[in-house]
């Protein structure tokens, strides 16, 4: 059965989450619109789920009645099980951190949100034209580096060719996306593009006998061991190992921050669609976007939200972001890899 709510009726629900219960079971059932629902989401796994069920669905689940379950699952696993549970959806909302959202929408494997006066106030590049998808976050990516090794941050992408730094860089293999990210904005800082990445392949050879990794669990044995100073990664990495006391930092470089769009959907025909538009209409809350920043250092989309000004400055306003063509990349992602193994990796 494919539920959809209007903007009432999600109002209404709304509306009644937060209304004050009155004596009697039939107030309190209207006041817990979702009692004896599930609501089965994706997730991406680890603290990272932890963070966002403490900021959006544990509460969202004592405001409803809801019970909500999040599956640990990346975000290409998430949509190879979309396609293969197309016309009966066992997973009514879905997270993706990877531009999926626009490959499910174009199978036809998605249906519209229901829309709110949050989802309205999101700018065009953070919402479907359609409805059928949000990002309710995002990850900036940019130069995080030891502070105990720069007198100043490093300010540009053009900082890994400094000659004092020669031996001090690090940065992911393509395979990772954020290597994908490092190469075009490497394109772009030398004049070229997703559509002309010659610059960056070019820029990249430069690299080619610094350290390069696979994957964000590398970082603490890098920046650790105190041989590498500088990197293209993300402000939730960054967070988590100067929580661990590791002595880096983020900075977003003049040429923008890359940004890795978190985003929300609804399976097609899914059982819960009514319950997933009102979770979602919590994830872009402002409440709960400040958790997420608190949590993990990730930018909120809502413009409402207002982050306290010592959060605000850790984490890049969305003004500071720069967009990537997802679609573009994803289409070129198999040559460029190719190229990769061939020029870079050899």
């Amino acid at each position: 059965m494919n539920i959809h709510l209007n903007r009432r009726s999600v109002i209404a629900g709304m509306a009644a989450m937060t209304a004050t219960p009155l004596i009697g079971s039939k107030a309190l059932a209207q006041a817990k619109p979702f009692e004896g629902r599930t609501l089965v989401s994706t997730g991406f796994g680890g603290s990272t789920m932890d963070i966002v069920a403490d900021a959006v669905f544990k509460p969202f689940d004592a405001q409803t009645g809801a019970t909500t379950t999040q599956m640990p699952m990346q975000s290409n696993a998430a949509l190879a099980r979309m396609i293969a549970e197309k016309g009966s959806p066992q997973i009514d909302m879905y997270q993706f951190s990877g531009g999926q959202e626009v490959d499910a929408v174009r199978e036809g494997l998605t249906q519209a949100i229901a829309e709110t006066d949050q989802i309205d106030a999101l700018a065009a590049d953070m919402r479907d034209p359609d409805g059928n998808w949000v990002a309710w976050a995002v990850i900036a990516e940019g130069l995080v580096y030891r502070t105990d090794k720069f007198d100043t941050p490093p300010t540009s992408y053009q900082d890994f060719f400094r000659p004092e730094l020669k031996g001090h860089i690090a940065f992911p293999a393509i395979t990772n996306g954020y290597g994908t990210d490092f190469l075009v904005m490497l394109a772009k800082t030398f004049g070229g593009s997703e559509d002309n990445i010659d610059p960056g392949f070019e820029a990249m050879a430069k690299l080619k006998d610094e350290t390069i990794f696979a994957a964000a669990s590398d970082i603490p044995t890098l920046f650790g061991q105190g041989d590498i100073w500088l990197m293209p990664y993300d402000t939730g990495n960054t967070y988590k190992n100067q929580q661990a006391g590791l002595p880096i930092a983020f900075t977003s470089p003049k040429e923008g921050s890359p940004a890795v769009k978190i985003t929300a959907c609804i399976a097609k025909d899914a059982a819960n669609a009514d319950v997933a538009s009102a979770a979602i209409d919590r994830m872009l809350s402002p409440e709960a976007q400040i958790k997420i920043a608190e949590g993990m250092r990730w930018t909120p989309t809502n413009p409402n939200t207002k982050l306290p000004a010592d959060l605000a400055q850790h984490v890049p306003d969305v003004t500071q972001l720069v967009s990537l063509d997802r679609a573009k990349i994803n289409e070129s992602r198999a040559a460029w890899i190719d190229r990769w193994n061939r020029e870079i990796a050899s």
